[in-house]
């Protein structure tokens, strides 16, 4: 069967007993959770942070003081390098049900800025962290290619800085787990746009994140999940990529360990067969959704030397623009157990539209492919046909990706888990699932 059956909801009868147990004592009450604000223009490390009032100056330092379940406030301002690692470094910890939240004050609009350091946020070891609604903003703009070029070193991090980052602690050896990087915007870092290393149960979703990639020597991506490791036991979803708008992301400078242009994808989901390392296949599953990836450099969506993977209604248009750069729009290869359905594929003329290479059981049907070079491999309900989508483009500010009326998109897809579209509609609308990110609604 290619595609999921839709998962029931089960009510559980809880019966009740009237126990009689011996008086205890209460057990010692925990911290409550606290806030902490942070202004680049009125604050100093030397205030407890507590009040907008008395804010800190660094988001270093309010990291530095966090406890389980405490929120950071971050308020207007521009926030740079501290130090050759970048803006902040998130090593404290949140726990079960007690997350530690990075956020921008109500009615602020504060901006992270690296411009020398690796990094915008640096998530390194820490586990039960969530990023959202922030701003991260390279330099990309003051970069040049020529100097990328003369200058990219992967010992130096001017032309390699991320936006956002997380990563295992080399020297603790614990790894990120129950990460959420939600609804911000990042773009212009010449390094990574979104990237989660060596992590588990990590979700990155909402984010709108474009012009990364462009001058790093390590061949990143918008958004990419690479060696994901094993946190517990459990087999099912545990990294979510879902309803991000990617575009722009180009990996310009050769990667320094081929010589070759490589990657500068929109999203990728690499090596969780870890067959570039010694470390254990990741057994849990990454479901890639909702996701618009449009006018990348390398490929809009794909999977490579992964397996568990399902890459399901997802919109790719127009990728594969780099220079030396001709990867399927969307699809997956040398990888296993891997389903790609329900998506709508828009290729560019004389580029890959998906590719068959080394996969082992990987699942394509339900999309609709145009443009491009002809499919590598087709499903029995996958369709070569013009979307009719409203107004596609390469222009982010002025184009609609949504099925118009009469789209073959439109009921023609299979039932899967993904039971809302990116903004929230119900799915299915019609007789079925739409394919692409959007179910069409009727005005």
């Amino acid at each position: 069967m290619n595609g999921f059956p839709r998962r029931a909801l089960h009510a559980a009868m809880v019966s009740t007993m009237l126990l009689v147990v011996p008086l205890v004592s209460a057990p010692p009450a925990t911290a409550a959770p606290r806030e902490f604000f942070v202004s680049s223009e009125s604050g100093s490390d030397t205030n407890d942070g507590r009040s907008a009032a008395a804010p800190f100056k660094t988001i270093q330092k309010a990291a530095d003081s966090t406890l389980p379940g405490d929120t950071v406030l971050i308020m207007n301002g521009t926030y740079g390098d501290i130090n050759r690692e970048g803006v902040v470094q998130i090593s404290r910890s949140g726990s079960p049900g007690k997350v530690i939240t990075y956020r921008p004050h109500p009615g602020h609009d504060p901006v992270i800025a690296p411009k020398t350091g690796w990094n915008g946020i640096l998530i390194v070891g820490a586990s039960y962290i969530k990023i959202t609604g922030l701003k991260v903003r390279g330099d990309s703009d003051n970069l040049t290619l020529e100097d990328a070029e003369a200058g990219s070193k992967p010992s130096g991090p001017a032309f390699n800085t991320n936006c956002i980052f997380a990563r295992k602690d080399a020297e603790t050896g614990r790894s990120p787990h129950h990460i959420t990087i939600r609804g911000n915007h990042v773009w212009d870092c010449p390094g990574s746009g979104i990237a989660a290393v060596g992590s588990d149960h990590v979700t990155i979703d909402y984010n709108q994140v474009h012009s990364n990639s462009w001058y790093s020597t390590y061949a990143t991506s918008g958004i990419s999940v690479f060696h994901p490791v094993n946190a517990d036991d459990y087999t099912g979803h545990k990294i979510f990529v879902r309803n991000n708008t990617v575009f722009d992301n180009e990996a310009k400078i050769k990667w320094h360990a081929c010589d070759c242009y490589s990657d500068g994808n929109g999203i990728i989901v690499d090596d969780t067969l870890h067959r570039q390392d010694d470390d254990p296949a990741y057994t849990g599953r990454v479901l890639v959704e909702n996701n618009l990836s449009f006018n990348n450099g390398g490929s809009g969506i794909h999977a490579y030397s992964s397996s568990g993977v399902d890459i399901l209604n997802n919109t790719a248009y127009m990728n594969s623009r780099g220079r030396g750069i001709n990867w399927p729009n969307i699809g997956a290869w040398d990888s296993k157990d891997v389903k790609v359905l329900n998506n709508v594929s828009v290729a560019r003329a004389g580029k890959e539209t998906n590719f068959s290479h080394g996969n082992e059981n990987v699942v394509y049907d339900h999309n609709i492919y145009y443009g491009g070079l002809a499919p590598r491999v087709t499903g029995p309900n996958d369709r070569v046909t013009d979307p009719e989508l409203v107004a596609p483009g390469l222009d982010p500010w002025d184009s609609d990706f949504r099925p118009s009326a009469g789209s073959p998109a439109i009921d023609s897809g299979t039932e899967t888990i993904t039971e809302i579209d990116r903004d929230g509609v119900t799915r299915p609308q019609g007789a079925g699932w739409d394919r692409g990110a959007y179910e069409y609604a009727t005005p």
